[in-house]
């Protein structure tokens, strides 16, 4: 078997091993008369089964560790690392600011000094998880379907929906409805239509500034900044009118989900039509007026 044929081969039987692996927990729970929650042997399939057969594929499948982008790359990637490290706080920030201008939000809970600590304890656990996660659908997915297909576009539709079709058991069954509630407070149907969306917005954010960096690490750093950010809606430090959180809730909101949109494509432009070096200069100064929003008087609003 040529090196292409074997590598599409393993990506279906990866592809095939993560659409399944959610429903077949939910299907050894309700054999073992266990509820599906995320503490139960089932979620633990749902989420080891996607590591576990990259490991194998690699191992036994012919796939080995040449192309596994294990390297960190700090000294090339520093300004990536810089975006990785703030982009989803300064598009959350950007999201509610707009929400309490417009009284769709109410951030007076809300203090650095209080919600620093729930964020280093929030970022660790993330951290582990998404080394799982990122290790999988970044650092094995993403890097089989780039050899396989050379259109971004094919790449983003394959890996966005396996990672979609992944989430499904979780999103409907594993994920407790009350914790569902504090981000979406709409109905599970149209909780997992929007996911969709999401997840297929992010994956091509994540998986430019991945060709961008060729560092799985920087996209684990990416998504743990980003769920180290729920505690803001889950421990109540800021507040959305419920009426509005399909606009500017920081996971789910139209807001901030059309402005990763437009942060992927154009990281997707800069990685196809700007040297190198100029990217670099170029998001530098991105950041840089990002970081000049986040430390102006309105923005530090939101900490009154």
């Amino acid at each position: 078997m040529n090196t292409k044929s074997n590598t599409f081969r393993n990506v279906a039987i990866f592809s095939l091993a993560a659409i399944s692996c959610g429903w077949i927990g939910v299907g050894l729970n309700q054999l073992l008369g266990e509820p599906s929650n995320l503490e139960s042997l089932g979620s633990l399939i749902f989420i080891a089964t996607p590591i576990v057969c990259m490991l194998l594929l690699r191992l036994l499948g012919g796939d080995g560790w040449k192309d596994f982008p294990l390297k960190p790359r700090f000294k090339q990637n520093a300004r990536w690392y810089i975006f990785a490290i703030v982009v989803y706080p300064v598009v959350v920030g950007i999201t509610l600011f707009v929400g309490k201008l417009l009284g769709w939000v109410d951030a007076s809970k809300f203090n650095v000094a209080a919600f620093l600590p729930v964020f280093v304890a929030a970022f660790l656990p993330g951290f582990i998880k998404n080394i799982f996660k990122k290790t999988t659908f970044r650092g094995y997915l993403t890097v089989k379907m780039e050899q396989l297909a050379k259109n971004e576009w094919v790449i983003y539709l394959v890996v966005a929906f396996v990672c979609q079709i992944w989430h499904l058991p979780y999103n409907l069954v594993f994920l407790d409805d009350a914790y569902q509630t504090m981000f979406f407070p709409y109905s599970k149907e149209l909780f997992v239509l929007v996911s969709f969306v999401v997840i297929g917005v992010w994956t091509i954010m994540y998986t430019e500034i991945f060709f961008l960096s060729r560092s799985l690490l920087l996209v684990v750093l990416m998504h743990s900044m980003k769920d180290a950010l729920n505690p803001l809606i889950s421990e109540g430090f800021t507040v959305i009118s419920v009426d509005k959180t399909l606009l500017v809730s920081p996971l789910f909101g139209i807001i901030p989900t059309l402005i990763y949109l437009a942060i992927g494509l154009y990281l997707k432009r800069i990685r196809k039509s700007i040297s190198l070096g100029v990217a670099f200069l170029t998001i530098t100064f991105v950041i840089a007026v990002d970081l000049i929003c986040v430390s102006s008087p309105s923005y530090e609003m939101l900490t009154v």
